[in-house]
């Protein structure tokens, strides 16, 4: 990972992730005034084991590790993280979270969707799917704060999970793979499927 001074195109700092990245890291200013970046590794090249880090935007130095030791991929389908985390907002109860899907662990077609605390990297929660997930999760919000989680998998499978437990509330299958991000307005959840359709689902 390299971060660049935009205004003079000098490199500040580099730091090593371990492995191919395909997941978007994402950016947070925290409570203490510094910038923190989320970031996670797909498996390509380092033996069944993925990375999720906490990276310190000033220094690239690491404030945190996770790691899947039993990852699995070939050379058509990696393993590991392939999609952008949920980053919990600020006020509702997923505030010191931020989730990530983890595919192809621990077996070959599994998956797990993870959340784990901010400030520590330990698991919050942690749900088992039956089939990985490529899509990237997504929260839905209630006005009091209360949140939802919905995940969508390589065999067609929507969930839509308990924000504060992981356990799932609801479920729903479209037929077949998603591997698209879904969008969300309002109680509307849309996503493209490898069936070549586009699905709209209420979520309320």
């Amino acid at each position: 990972m390299f971060c660049v001074d935009l205004n003079t195109m000098e490199l500040k700092w580099s730091q090593f992730v371990y492995d191919d990245t395909n997941a978007t890291p994402c950016f947070e200013w925290g409570e203490d005034g510094n910038g923190y970046i989320y970031t996670a590794s797909s498996m390509e090249f380092n033996e069944g084991t993925v990375y999720i880090c906490k990276i310190n935007a000033s220094t690239g130095e690491f404030v945190w590790k996770k790691t899947y030791e039993d990852v699995y991929f070939d050379e058509s389908v990696s393993g590991g993280v392939l999609s952008s985390p949920v980053l919990g907002k600020s006020g509702t109860e997923l505030e010191d979270v931020v989730i990530y899907s983890v595919s192809r662990t621990p077996g070959y077609s599994n998956g797990v969707l993870v959340a784990l605390s901010k400030e520590t990297g330990d698991i919050v929660w942690e749900k088992s799917l039956n089939n990985y997930a490529w899509s990237s999760p997504v929260a839905v919000y209630n006005e009091d704060g209360t949140a939802h989680v919905v995940i969508c998998d390589s065999a067609g499978r929507i969930q839509m999970l308990d924000g504060k437990t992981g356990e799932t509330v609801a479920t729903i299958n479209v037929g077949s793979n998603v591997e698209a991000s879904p969008a969300v307005y309002n109680d509307i959840l849309v996503v493209g499927t490898r069936g070549q359709k586009v699905v709209g689902i209420r979520l309320g």
